[in-house]
């Protein structure tokens, strides 16, 4: 079973207005522009919730947390994610804590024909950043499993990814993880990933 609260993204988003005339129009972000998205799950307006039985996968909102529990008979992951408006063309920052007693992380760039990409932690102190495909391609690694101090065990961690110009930058706890090139982003759903057994 897994636990998330207090769950925010702070999206650095360019403005473009419909009818503005191409010669005048600035596709860089205004500087200090800022749209933030929050969610702190006391209740479900953005439609988190859902129960598939025949894959034993269920996510509910109460009391500023979502419980997300995945248990199906054979291995695989479960993802829930709802468009916020992301721009991916542009910088942002993701954010949020979660707790599990197995493996979950925070998935990004989700679209309706992919499931993006997913900034995962598991409950033994390990870290990776997985591409997870669609549903014809299987989830190949950017940076595979491994062990890092800044992964708390049997509590709370705070994930947050960073796209700054072509970089995208993984931090666990304050602590940077990871920065490398930024991966072709297809959709603006965020969300969560499971893996079974969580």
């Amino acid at each position: 079973m897994i636990v998330i609260r207090k769950f925010a993204w702070l999206l650095l988003l360019g403005i473009s207005i419909v009818s503005c005339r191409k010669d005048r129009y600035n596709p860089q972000p205004s500087p200090g522009y800022q749209n933030q998205f929050n969610d702190n799950f006391d209740a479900d307006v953005n439609n988190w919730s859902f129960s598939d039985p025949a894959d034993s996968a269920f996510v509910s909102i109460a009391n500023g947390y979502l419980d997300y529990y995945y248990n199906p008979p054979a291995k695989g992951s479960n993802t829930v994610a709802i468009n916020i408006g992301l721009n991916v063309n542009y910088d942002f920052t993701l954010s949020t804590s979660i707790e599990s007693n197995n493996v979950m992380g925070l998935a990004f760039g989700v679209s309706n024909s992919t499931y993006g990409y997913a900034f995962m932690v598991d409950n033994n102190g390990n870290f990776a950043l997985y591409n997870e495909g669609n549903a014809g391609v299987l989830p190949q690694a950017i940076i595979d499993w491994q062990s890092n101090p800044a992964v708390k065990i049997n509590t709370w961690n705070t994930l947050e990814i960073d796209q700054v110009g072509s970089a995208w930058q993984g931090y666990i706890n304050g602590s940077k993880v990871f920065d490398i090139q930024s991966q072709p982003l297809r959709g603006s759903k965020v969300g969560f990933i499971v893996l079974n057994g969580t």
